[in-house]
């Protein structure tokens, strides 16, 4: 049978009805798991491991990489890799791992659930069989189970709070699917790794993020912003005849600050040739992001600031696919 390392880092799939933890001693733990899972053990044999618990709205730059580290220094011995991990954040660590991970070699299985294991009408059945079952499969992929479907972890968005369908990958199809069969569609796993080596080893987080809104006023970036990231309109529409909003820009290009734009749109790729006012973002140097999520881009921008990039290896990076994600 194959050999699975199960990880848990928290959330909803882990917790007890109460809303607190359940024992997270890794035999207590997995007995519980598979107390409400028996058919696990037909899929493979299980081991636990708790880097960490902390609730993902909590989640941090480091604990990430520090997951990163361990899942590399386990990878030989396991035949895949099962992450526990809550919701809120998900989208994002999928999307950092996606890149850290692009040439472990091993399946990263990322789930967690709406509800907890514990509920009798929960989610989290499901995606844990299903998790375990594709990290069986020798697809190396860094992906997120949710449903029915996995998703490449640097294409991966969630959009809601309630469903169980809680997660899409808008810009990309998924990689498998689940239904009566299980069906891996023929683009898992058929990536080139191409993370330069100058990047993955430290993430900045001096981003600011501009989400903007009719009327709003353009602040400049607090001292030490190394990057910009604005979820515009569209597209990549902005207000451009708004001085505010120039004198930003124009800062951030005195600086040598990057620009990224993402859209606030759900999916569809941003285009800076597509509209007038995406024409004048580009000329004051903004770097349109194409297809990439919100935090895929936040992930990479992060990732290009930790290895000290300036604008134009910036923009470069963005027209690039370092790990399947569609540009």
């Amino acid at each position: 049978m194959a050999r699975l390392l199960l990880l848990h880092t928290g959330g909803t799939l882990g917790m007890a009805p109460s809303g607190d933890p359940a024992s997270l001693s890794p035999g207590p733990y997995l007995h519980h798991v598979l107390e409400r899972v028996p058919e696990l053990r037909t899929l493979g044999e299980l081991q636990v491991e708790v880097p960490f618990n902390c609730d993902s709205a909590s989640m941090e730059p480091e604990y990430i990489f520090g997951l990163a580290a361990h899942i590399r220094g386990r990878a030989a011995d396991f035949d895949g890799m099962v992450l526990i991990h809550g919701t809120d954040t998900m989208a994002f660590t999928a999307s950092l791992l996606g890149f850290l991970l692009a040439d472990l070699g091993r399946p990263v299985v990322i789930t967690g659930s709406q509800r907890p294991l514990s509920y009798v009408r929960s989610d989290a059945r499901g995606n844990l069989v299903n998790a375990v079952d594709l990290a069986t499969r020798g697809v190396n992929e860094v992906g997120v189970v949710f449903g029915t479907r996995w998703l490449r972890g640097v294409a991966t968005d969630k959009l809601s709070v309630h469903r169980y369908e809680a997660f899409d990958s808008p810009n990309l199809a998924p990689i498998a699917e689940f239904g009566m069969d299980l069906v891996i569609h023929p683009q898992a796993g058929k990536f080139e790794r191409r993370v330069p080596k100058a990047f993955g080893a430290a993430f900045v987080s001096d981003i600011a993020v501009y989400r903007p809104f009719p009327g709003m006023h353009w602040e400049l970036p607090a001292d030490g912003t190394r990057g910009i990231l604005i979820e515009a309109y569209g597209a990549g529409n902005l207000p451009m005849e708004r001085r505010d909003l120039l004198r930003l820009l124009r800062h951030c290009r005195e600086c040598g600050i990057p620009v990224v734009a993402t859209t606030q749109c759900a999916s569809g790729s941003v285009d800076l040739e597509a509209y007038a006012l995406g024409r004048a973002l580009g000329l004051e140097g903004g770097i349109g992001a194409g297809n990439y999520t919100r935090w895929a881009a936040l992930a990479k921008l992060g990732l290009l600031l930790g290895g000290d990039a300036d604008v134009e290896t910036v923009r470069e990076a963005f027209a690039t696919s370092w790990a399947g994600e569609p540009i």
